[in-house]
């Protein structure tokens, strides 16, 4: 991908939702156990399900999650429902584990976002993004891009991000959301004609 097809495409997204870049800004670390737990909570919550559906539940799921420090009747997939409820009885440890991670740069926040109940090779990117860290999360759609322009899905993101000065949180969005939409790789071809950048 290019960086005028990027440009094509984040003006596209953000006339879409003109409070995009402000919603997929670089978040800042979370500030205390519960804070941390919540954010863990609702990426066991969306891993797998559509945002929009995760959204409604995770309305319900938090204010039982800030009064009672458990799912409750909230929701009913036994798995999450019991990784959610870990998380949160064991916030004080997950937390001081996660400071711990922190200040030894992203890798090692990355590594412990993967021993966490319910995260796996790929939502441990989704997590370590809500808990802070400027990367992008390898999905299978972003992955498919960076494959056509001949790299990595950070290696284009990072790229992506040195040139047009977003963060890369932002430019993995814009792509995500352009694959999403059904916009980019239509019949081959991105809007603009081009397929690769080989620079």
């Amino acid at each position: 991908m290019t960086l005028e097809e990027y440009f094509y495409y984040r003006l596209m997204v953000t006339e879409l939702d003109p409070d995009m870049m402000e919603k997929v800004a670089t978040k800042t670390p979370p500030t205390d156990a519960t804070d941390f737990a919540l954010r863990v909570s609702y990426v066991i919550l969306n891993s797998g399900m559509k945002w929009t559906v995760a959204k409604d539940i995770w309305t319900r799921m938090k204010l039982s999650l800030i009064e009672t420090g458990e799912v409750g009747d909230t929701f009913g997939h036994p798995g999450k429902k019991k990784s959610i409820n870990q998380v949160m009885s064991n916030r004080s440890a997950y937390f001081e584990g996660f400071r711990s991670a922190w200040q030894n740069g992203p890798d090692a926040v990355i590594e412990l976002c993967e021993t966490l109940p319910h995260i796996g090779v790929i939502t441990k990117y989704h997590l370590a993004k809500n808990l802070g860290l400027d990367l992008a999360k390898p999905d299978v759609w972003l992955e498919r891009v960076a494959a056509r322009s001949g790299g990595s899905v950070q290696e284009l993101c990072r790229r992506l991000s040195n040139r047009s000065g977003d963060s890369v949180s932002t430019v993995d969005y814009v792509i995500w959301k352009a694959c999403q939409q059904g916009w980019w790789g239509m019949q081959g071809q991105t809007p603009l004609g081009s397929e690769t950048d080989s620079s």
